[in-house]
C-alpha cells in the first residue's frame, strides 16, 4: 500500500490558505521520497483545540513491533467504526505533492512479478492531500496512519496486487473530511480523486505483440 511520498516543492503558505489553519512551527522536513517505515515527523493539518499546520510522525502508534514494521502505517477506512473507533474523529490530512506505488507485472519466464514504480499525483494541481487519523502519543506527539479505501480504476491498474489506495483529497474536500464528515463520503466509489500516474520505470514493462 502506500508507503512513500513526496512533499517536494510543497508550499505551506498555500495549505494555511486553502485550510484556514495556523502554522505553529518551522523547519518542515521535505523529501522527493519519504519513506513511511524510517517514521519521518512530517506536515500534517489537524483538528486539535483549532485548526493548525504541525508536524506528525508517520505511524499511528508510538511502539511499533519489530515483527509488524507496517502496523499502523496505513489504516482501513472499512474498519473506522471498529478498529479505529477510538481516533476515527480525531481527523488530519497530509499535504503532499505526489505518492508511490507499485505494479505487479508478469514476466515470461519469471516465477515472481516484477514491480514497477509509479508517481501518482493530482490534475491540475500542484499539492493535494490525503487523508488519515492521527493518536496523541503520551509524550505529546502525534502520531498518524494514512486511511486507505478500495482502489478506482486507475488504482487498480497501478496497485494492481492489492486494490487499495490512500483517500486523497483536493482543499474543498480536505476541509469536509477536518469537519468530521462520515468517512463513507470520502471513500470509493462515493468520492472519486483526480489522480494521474507517471511510470516511472517503463524499461521495465515487458515487451508484447500487440
Amino acid at each position: 500500500m502506500c508507503n512513500r511520498v513526496d512533499n517536494s516543492g510543497l508550499s505551506i503558505d498555500e495549505v494555511s490558505e486553502e485550510l484556514d489553519a495556523e502554522i505553529v512551527e518551522g523547519n518542515y522536513y521535505f523529501n522527493e521520497e519519504i519513506n513511511a517505515f524510517n517514521r519521518p515527523a512530517i506536515p500534517i493539518v489537524l483538528e486539535y483545540e483549532g485548526r493548525k499546520i504541525t508536524h506528525g510522525t508517520w505511524g499511528i502508534k508510538q511502539e511499533i513491533p519489530k515483527d509488524k514494521p507496517a502496523q499502523g502505517i496505513n489504516l482501513t477506512a472499512e474498519k473506522t467504526h471498529t478498529f479505529y473507533k477510538k481516533v476515527e474523529h480525531n481527523r488530519c490530512v497530509v499535504p503532499v505533492t505526489g505518492f508511490y506505488d507499485w505494479m505487479h507485472v508478469t514476466s515470461p519466464g519469471k516465477k515472481t512479478p516484477i514491480k514497477v514504480k509509479h508517481r501518482m499525483h493530482w490534475k491540475d494541481a500542484h499539492q493535494f492531500y490525503i487523508a488519515a487519523f492521527y493518536d496523541v502519543w503520551e509524550n505529546k506527539e502525534i502520531g498518524f496512519g494514512l486511511v486507505t479505501t478500495v482502489s478506482n480504476e486507475l488504482m487498480s491498474v497501478v496497485h494492481n496486487s492489492k486494490l487499495r489506495m490512500p483517500i486523497c483529497m483536493d482543499a474543498r474536500t480536505a476541509d469536509r473530511f477536518l469537519r468530521d464528515e462520515p468517512i463513507e463520503n470520502f471513500t470509493f466509489p462515493a468520492y472519486d480523486p483526480q489522480l494521474i500516474s507517471e511510470n516511472l520505470e517503463p524499461e521495465k514493462m515487458p515487451n508484447t505483440l500487440f
